[in-house]
């Protein structure tokens, strides 16, 4: 009963086009009721392709209800079409489950922004690393940030990245990355500092190679 009702305010609202609709659905984003939630962040995404509704969009990702997931993923495709570089930084500053769903789900209907900047920054959010390689020295401004990430997994791929694009001046930021034993989330896979010497070994610049000269000298 609470939810019909609070669906039916919001509904009422949008066949009036109400001049308060926009921040009606921006407070719903708040209710006790997880449908009452998923309701408005889809029409504030449909209605005013408005970026505050996709924190609640990824938790109706999250959920597992597969009835919602291809009008969620077109809600982010909207809002992302208007509003590329705050998608980009919205899904970077989320929590990293709703970072997840959320980039996964614009992978999963090919979302791609027009500039290269918040391409290459989609690209490392959903692990699309042979993406950023082929975007070649586009790609190096996000991958040297990613290398700054969180989570290992992105630190570990951007680091591989790196080495496959084979820019030398790649080498002083993954000459940093030596001293990063972390591995990937949980600790699980090789570890950072192993793959930066990976890459600098294909890189083969001359400070490529004293960077590992030094580190295998250093063991």
């Amino acid at each position: 009963m609470k939810l019909r009702n609070a669906l039916r305010e919001l509904e009422a609202l949008i066949e009036e086009d109400d001049p308060a609709l926009q921040e009606a659905l921006l407070h719903a984003l708040r209710h006790p009721i997880r449908g009452v939630r998923i309701f408005a962040a889809l029409n504030l995404a449909e209605l005013f392709q408005d970026i505050r509704a996709v924190g609640v969009l990824a938790e109706a990702l999250e959920s597992g209800s597969r009835n919602n997931q291809r009008a969620v993923a077109g809600a982010l495709w909207e809002i992302g079409d208007a509003n590329p570089k705050g998608l980009v930084k919205m899904l970077v500053d989320a929590p990293p489950v709703q970072r997840d769903a959320a980039a996964n789900a614009l992978y999963w209907v090919g979302w791609i922004p027009d500039d290269p900047s918040h391409a290459v920054a989609f690209y490392i959010l959903s692990g699309q690393w042979r993406a950023c390689i082929a975007m070649g020295s586009e790609a190096l401004p996000g991958l040297f940030n990613a290398l700054d990430d969180w989570d290992g997994n992105v630190r570990r791929g951007a680091a591989w990245a790196l080495g496959e694009i084979g820019d030398a001046g790649a080498v002083p930021y993954l000459v940093d990355m030596l001293a990063d034993t972390g591995g990937g989330l949980f600790g699980v896979g090789d570890r950072v500092c192993d793959v930066a010497a990976e890459a600098l070994a294909k890189i083969n610049t001359p400070e490529a190679r004293d960077a590992l000269d030094h580190g295998q000298n250093s063991a």
